[in-house]
């Protein structure tokens, strides 16, 4: 723009060759148009994709949070079951004792009985818990996987649209550039 303007006061005081510098300051300004528009296009382009990356990004980040807590979750099922099987070998190998129970006419070897079988059931349920934890993880391992692969699959067909819309932009633009000072060089000869 600062071109323009200067051509144009050049023109003004030059007379010989005035209409020339003028014709020479309308092809920057035209060509410096293009170029602006240029610059937004690209802008606008690789900003949609951009902030579509970002949303990506942080849904990828959650999905995998929500993934993990699932692990933490199947994990610490899989270690208390250890450690009630753990405690029910022990209480297996040990003798009957007194215990509180005792001074209610219970017999030592009932109150271990019904220890063993208290341990069991929360084995069991532990267990069942610790199974559905485990699924759950590897549906969610599964979908994020086959999810990451769809995106990867789509942006490469986006990527490979942006950078062709984007290379026929560029070819506009330098055919429209060479089409102004082929006017420009036309019109000169002509004067």
């Amino acid at each position: 723009k600062a071109v323009v303007s200067t051509q144009s006061t050049g023109a003004n005081s030059e007379e010989e060759i005035e209409p020339m510098l003028n014709k020479f300051g309308e092809g920057i300004g035209k060509v410096n148009e293009g170029m602006e528009e240029m610059v937004e296009l690209k802008e606008e382009m690789f900003n949609e994709s951009i902030k579509e990356y970002q949303r990506y990004v942080t849904t990828v980040k959650s999905v995998l949070k929500h993934r993990d807590n699932l692990q933490v979750e199947k994990n610490f099922y899989t270690a208390s079951v250890l450690n009630k099987q753990k405690d029910l070998e022990k209480l297996e190998a040990s003798e009957p004792g007194k215990s509180f129970a005792t001074f209610f006419g219970k017999s030592p070897a009932q109150v271990k009985e019904e220890k063993m079988s208290k341990l069991q059931q929360e084995i069991t349920t532990l267990s069942n818990h610790g199974e559905r934890a485990g699924d759950a993880l590897v549906v969610a391992s599964a979908a994020i996987r086959s999810d990451i692969e769809r995106w990867n699959i789509n942006k490469e067909k986006d990527c490979r649209a942006l950078f062709s819309n984007l290379s026929s932009a560029h070819i506009d633009f330098y055919n429209k550039s060479i089409a102004v000072w082929q006017d420009l060089i036309t019109s000169i000869d002509r004067d």
